[in-house]
């Protein structure tokens, strides 16, 4: 992994503009690794280098996150940015990926990714470390071998992605997750990291949560919520993680209505839950879905968006087609509100 850095030393001459993509609604592991290869290219090699997404950030630790660490990074531009850019670049995700606004035409430069290798992600340099828990965790190793003078914001910030992405080392974390973390721990402004962790939320996050308390359902142990129509389509995973901290669920689904798609996110307690295989084969052809072992995240289409009743009929169907898949011996489940007692 080391020579990421000769590479980009060999091609910075080259390199007139270096515009480097997180996932749409970037996660703190998505920026933190976006921050970590501006930091190489722009600081370090002088690479003219910019960070951008597509959709937005909404959840209010990502807000907090890049306001009080100055991450620079924004909403992508799509004329400017990419006239601008001689060479792309993709972090948290690979090309053929739904989840990212990286023009389908351009070869990046540069891919790293800790999901499950696509087989048609090609780049001029490429790593993808499917047995890390982070793609932070693979940047913070190359910065650590090479013993980088890194500032105290980016190391805060590669701390929380390593941290927020395994829940604190807790979910799919790896013996290189850990090193990283610790060797960064001791550097990082636990100040500024507490402020992440603990920001002011939007009324409109504890309405979502309202909704979850009472329209929550469960059946054996499994655990779900129909959310909706949601501000950003970011509270739907925030709120599977919500729900699978249920004592005794062992499986956690939230849906939630975002423009003409159906938002879903599983979360499962089993380390071997295959949680995003298993979406993807729910979804199907009917729209994208990726993830984990026990995470995963993924939308479908829904072709009538100002029906009512075609959204009703795409939550059914999702729930449908997530118990036939992980409890198929169950034929007429009963669904219970958990909270409140009520059958659904």
């Amino acid at each position: 992994m080391t020579d990421l850095v000769r590479f980009l030393e060999k091609r910075r001459r080259e390199v007139d503009g270096l515009l480097i993509f997180t996932h749409d609604y970037p996660d703190p592991d998505s920026i933190a690794s976006a921050y970590a290869l501006y930091f190489l290219a722009q600081v370090r090699f002088g690479i003219p280098s910019r960070i951008v997404y597509g959709g937005s950030i909404g959840r209010a630790e990502n807000q907090t996150m890049v306001k009080v660490l100055k991450i620079p990074v924004r909403e992508l531009i799509p004329g400017t940015d990419l006239k601008w850019a001689s060479h792309v670049a993709l972090v948290d995700s690979q090309p053929s990926f739904a989840n990212n606004s990286l023009p389908p035409r351009r070869k990046p430069l540069v891919v790293i990714d800790h999901h499950p290798r696509s087989k048609g992600t090609r780049a001029d340099f490429l790593i993808v470390q499917q047995k890390y828990g982070a793609t932070a965790t693979i940047l913070s190793e190359i910065l650590i071998q090479h013993r980088m003078r890194v500032p105290t914001s980016l190391v805060t910030a590669l701390v929380y992605g390593i941290g927020s992405e395994t829940q604190n080392l807790g979910r799919e974390a790896g013996p290189h997750d850990v090193q990283a973390y610790l060797k960064l721990f001791p550097q990082c402004d636990t100040r500024l990291l507490a402020r992440i962790q603990n920001p002011p939320r939007p009324r409109t996050f504890f309405t979502t949560l309202g909704k979850v308390l009472k329209r929550a359902f469960t059946t054996s142990s499994i655990i779900g919520a129909h959310l909706g129509k949601v501000e950003t389509p970011e509270f739907v995973p925030q709120m599977a993680d919500f729900l699978i901290t249920c004592e005794r669920m062992g499986w956690a689904i939230s849906t939630g209505r975002y423009q003409d798609r159906l938002m879903v996110s599983l979360r499962t307690r089993h380390p071997k839950g295959k949680a995003g295989r298993l979406l993807r084969r729910i979804v199907g052809g009917r729209g994208k879905a990726g993830g984990h072992g026990m995470i995963a995240g993924g939308w479908v289409n829904v072709n009538r968006p100002k029906s009512e009743l075609a959204w009703v009929e795409a939550e059914h169907d999702i729930v449908k087609r997530f118990l036939k898949a992980v409890r198929p011996q169950e034929k007429e489940p009963e669904f219970l509100n958990p909270f409140t007692g009520g059958r659904h």
